[in-house]
């Protein structure tokens, strides 16, 4: 096997967006696949047939966005957004898809019902009169203004619609005035009521961080807010005669606080059904290079709420009925999955393998994806930090000299609400084919081990510097291999501030880069798409009146002192952390003399590492490879 490179990211299939049949027959995925040339992705359908155990493609058109099975197990899926109307083809075994309907909107999502009736979610098509009227400026009227990935979002509005395959008919259920207002919609099993997350916003057009949960009779055309600004939610869905939520009230820890499943009746009022020892980390927080798709957290089947959590450095999939017991269905690497009477089918990640798909209780990988390169091994040890038991991974070339010394780079996380494990990490993988060691771990404020540990609120660059310094100490002794003199630190997000930070705090390290990173707490505050809450809330303070305390958790506030040699890496189209936190630390760099190089990618956003562009992605990791050659080797 040969070493992995860093465009062997071009030849992996990325699979996402499980579902199945309601005759369990049939499931459906999405395979993502690079195209180099066109500098883009493409995305096709497979269907694994669960009684003749075959795995075939069933479209060619590279740009599949939502999927649905209808009744009789064929697929709907939107094979074309065009200037007047979204066309929908159906696939039902054999030849090639037909077309099924058309619609004049544009699709974000649709979900069969019953018969011929489907659950639309979308917004209206934008003529090209009102594309050209607007080019020349953006009207800012609301809070946030932008959204990463999105854009400027003022005219961004959707709406739930019915469609009626059979009479062409098109009902809308409920409409949002508000950009991403309506988080979700659930309909019960008689179709006669629909229940809704809405975002809330105040008087001055400002989205609030509590939203509401919406109860809409579809017969009368009457909404009741059932529970009003008292909870953020992840996801609401009915349960038998009753509602079922997911919810946190963020009095413990924040916007980062970790929630409880609830349930409450038709009138609103609700009850907690998991203890104060439930204290689990909703979704797939586990961070990858290796992921491209969206895939679900949460699933009504079987009278129960299905979901996934993050739980230490492993993510599961557990369920709840409405009595609160709660059982653990797979304790696997669970990235999505499906579920049809008894059977779960999930996808799953592992040390040398994409997404792969599985069966429960099944030994068999159903659709096999393993990487074709030589993986470094990935060692785990357990430290002391703060009061808490964190674990240490240390990935090792793939051609291991316990009697060698090797450069070593410290690889820190975003969030810092998420977390490494070891699953496969591309990049991660490149530098030890390259032998390097790369170490890394979960420091406080990570995901997967309760409030209280990812509670850092106002201990920004305190709590968390500490834990990887006193990591990197403890895997320098138990590794002698590592070479202290040339020791390498990167990350971006979360991963960028700490490199800020580290570098304005220690000249340990011989060489730095930063990505898509916090530089200053008080210009990021209102800047970014999350800053006007995310900003305060995780410094407990604010530019008015705690702007020092904010000052003091800035990595900017100490790049006086930064002399270690740093790349900075951004994006012009990240609004989550915007261009200009990382042009104030290269900026003071330059003005102390030290050895430091920027690249900012047009066109990219805060997902630059893990979906960007491949021409971008490609680009990105050569450099911040040639930067550690350089200053390392």
């Amino acid at each position: 096997m040969t070493k992995t490179k860093i465009k062997d990211i071009l030849n992996y299939e990325f699979l996402s967006g499980l579902e199945i049949s309601k005759d369990g027959s049939k499931l459906v995925y999405k395979k993502t696949k690079a195209n180099y040339d066109e500098n883009k992705y493409e995305t096709d359908l497979w269907v694994y047939d669960t009684k003749e155990n075959k795995n075939y493609p069933i479209t060619d058109i590279k740009n599949i966005t939502t999927y649905t099975f209808d009744e009789d197990a064929n697929v709907i899926y939107k094979s074309k957004s065009g200037a007047k109307k979204d066309i929908f083809k159906t696939y039902n075994g054999y030849g090639i898809g037909k077309k099924a309907f058309d619609l004049d909107l544009d699709v974000k999502e649709i979900k069969w019902i019953k018969d011929e009736l489907f659950l639309v979610h979308a917004s209206e098509k934008k003529n090209d009169k009102a594309k050209e009227k607007n080019k020349y400026f953006e009207k800012l009227d609301t809070l946030p203004f932008w959204f990463n990935g999105q854009g400027y979002i003022e005219k961004d509005s959707s709406a739930y619609y019915f469609y009626d395959a059979d009479n062409e008919k098109l009902t809308k259920i409920v409409d949002s005035e508000f950009p991403n207002e309506i988080q979700y919609l659930a309909l019960n099993d008689d179709l006669s009521k629909a229940l809704y997350i809405k975002s809330n916003y105040d008087k001055n057009k400002v989205a609030q961080s509590r939203e509401s949960l919406v109860l809409f009779d579809i017969e009368t055309k009457t909404k009741k807010v059932l529970i009003d600004n008292i909870f953020s939610y992840y996801t609401a869905e009915f349960l038998g005669d009753r509602i079922i939520f997911v919810a946190t009230d963020m009095k413990k820890g924040g916007i980062n606080e970790d929630s409880f499943i609830f349930t409450c009746d038709f009138e609103g009022n609700y009850e907690k059904i998991t203890d104060s020892n439930f204290d689990m980390s909703f979704g797939n927080s586990l961070g990858t290079d290796a992921r491209f798709g969206s895939s679900k957290t949460f699933l009504k089947a079987n009278d129960k709420l299905y979901f996934i959590v993050t739980e230490k450095e492993t993510t599961k999939l557990y369920s709840i009925d409405k009595k609160g017991i709660v059982n653990l269905e797979i304790d696997d690497q669970v990235e999505d999955f499906a579920i049809n009477n008894d059977d779960i089918y999930y996808l799953s990640m592992g040390k040398e393998s994409l997404s792969e798909l599985k069966k429960k209780d099944d030994d068999r990988i159903l659709v096999k994806n393993k990487i074709k390169s030589n993986v470094g091994k990935i060692e785990t040890f357990e430290f002391e930090s703060n009061g808490d038991t964190l674990t240490g991974f240390v990935v090792l070339p793939p051609k291991f000299n316990k009697n060698k010394k090797y450069p070593t780079l410290l690889s820190i996380h975003g969030g810092p609400k998420t977390e490494f494990g070891d699953i496969v990490h591309h990049e991660h993988q490149v530098f030890a084919s390259n032998d390097y060691i790369v170490i890394y771990t979960n420091p406080h404020g990570a995901s997967g081990n309760g409030v209280k540990f990812s509670d850092i609120r106002g201990k920004y660059g305190d709590i968390d510097y500490s834990d990887l310094m006193r990591f990197l100490d403890i895997a320098i002794k138990k590794y002698p291999q590592i070479d202290t003199e040339n020791l390498g630190v990167y990350g971006g997000s979360y991963g960028g501030f700490m490199t800020n930070w580290i570098i304005g705090h220690t000249d340990r390290f011989k060489a730095a880069c930063s990505q898509r990173s916090i530089s200053n707490w008080t210009s990021f505050y209102g800047v970014s798409d999350i800053g006007y809450y995310f900003g305060s809330d995780q410094t407990a303070s604010n530019p008015w009146d705690s702007l020092d305390k904010m000052w003091e958790q800035s990595p900017i506030k100490y790049a006086d002192n930064a002399n270690t040699p740093t790349l900075f890496i951004h994006s012009d189209e990240d609004y989550r952390c915007p261009l200009e936190q990382g042009l104030q630390m290269y900026t003071k760099l330059k003005l102390n003399g030290v050895d430091t190089k920027m690249y900012v990618f047009h066109g990219e956003n805060h997902e630059l590492s893990r979906s960007g562009k491949p021409h971008g992605r490609i680009k990105r990791l050569k450099e911040i490879k040639k930067w550690f050659d350089g200053h390392l080797k």
